[in-house]
């Protein structure tokens, strides 16, 4: 284990929030994280394991140690022999692998599954602990199972994708600090069948094809998935930020009804027998933020659900930011929305 000393840890969170880590460490190997344990344990200090940072927001130096993933080993499945069938493709990932390029080498090789979740920033093990997606696809729709570490016992275990306990941009890893993934094994498809139950998935690939999006390969609903990521969403290494930075919010269908009255263009998604999604970009926007900036801080001028920093911004000024437009969304429609990037402070996670 090379232990560095007062790090600063702009480099590894896309806001680029100059904060410092009191230790640093990159974990290599599995040993690494039995090292790491033994470490905090003798120094008494909080830890804090960090990826591709495309969900963070780092508010006050780190009092303690922060470990960046480095696995990255994947072990995709042995070449099918000519003219043999099988639908189903499983490979095996490290926590460090980036997420897009997994997807960009599933289709190469064949695969389908991941095409809809291209281009999202960030390390596979933050995949399932978030559970990712994008345009009627999440993680747990192709996820078999996923490999921990327990930093407060030095326990290793395996989690089915039932264990999961999977939501809305929810897990069961969000309700256990200590657990640490480590690697994640999906089972993708042989076969494509393209979900484009999402319009403007389909009117994009249609778009740039000239063709029906009907029978669209993967690399097509790639290519589709990439053009409106880019064209609504900002790069983080040209203007810093974390990317949605609230979650969509799920109402019950009375108060959708409630305030299509008052709203009548209110953008929903029906996604059970009596509750809607609420799309939070469009409450926000409707309020005036998008385009806002003060200081150092603002909301994307094309995104509102976007906020972005810039020069010296502090963590604090974002969440400021974020607060007021809560405050405000919550005052206008009845609706409080949630953050979703995870908040740290000098000694951990902090919450809203």
């Amino acid at each position: 284990m090379e232990l560095q000393h007062s790090v600063s840890l702009q480099p590894y969170n896309t806001l680029g929030l100059d904060v410092k880590a009191a230790y640093f460490i990159r974990i290599n190997q599995l040993d690494d994280l039995y090292a790491a344990r033994e470490f905090c344990q003798d120094k008494r200090c909080p830890w804090l394991i960090i990826g591709g940072g495309s969900n963070l927001v780092l508010t006050q130096d780190f009092d303690g140690l922060v470990m960046f993933m480095a696995m990255e080993q994947v072990c995709w499945p042995a070449e099918q022999p000519a003219g043999s069938i099988s639908e189903v493709f499983l490979v095996t990932v490290q926590a460090g692998y980036e997420w897009d390029l997994l997807v960009e080498q599933s289709i190469i090789r064949g695969a389908s599954g991941l095409e809809n979740l291209s281009l999202i920033p960030g390390q596979v093990g933050a995949a399932p602990i978030q559970n990712i997606g994008a345009y009627g696809v999440e993680i747990k729709d192709c996820l078999e199972s996923v490999q921990v570490f327990d930093f407060d016992s030095a326990q290793e275990f395996e989690l089915f994708h039932a264990d999961c306990e999977f939501g809305y941009r929810d897990s069961i890893f969000k309700r256990h600090q200590s657990w640490i993934v480590t690697q994640v094994k999906l089972h993708l498809k042989q076969e494509s069948k393209p979900q484009i139950s999402y319009g403007i998935i389909a009117d994009t690939i249609e778009s740039l094809t000239g063709e029906s999006a009907n029978h669209a390969s993967p690399q097509k609903v790639r290519d589709a998935v990439m053009h409106i990521r880019r064209s609504k969403l900002p790069d983080p290494k040209q203007i810093p930020n974390v990317g949605s930075f609230f979650k969509n919010p799920i109402i019950s269908i009375e108060q959708k009804q409630k305030l299509a009255q008052q709203w009548p263009g209110i953008v929903a998604y029906e996604v059970g027998a009596n509750s809607y999604k609420l799309a939070a970009g469009w409450l926000i926007e409707q309020l005036g933020w998008k385009g806002f900036r003060e200081g150092e801080v603002g909301v994307h001028e094309h995104q509102a659900l976007v906020l972005v920093c810039s020069g010296s911004a502090k963590g604090r000024e974002v969440l400021d930011l974020a607060k007021r437009i809560k405050v405000d969304v919550a005052a206008k429609f009845g609706v409080t929305l949630e953050i979703e990037p995870r908040l740290f402070d000098s000694r951990g996670e902090f919450y809203l």
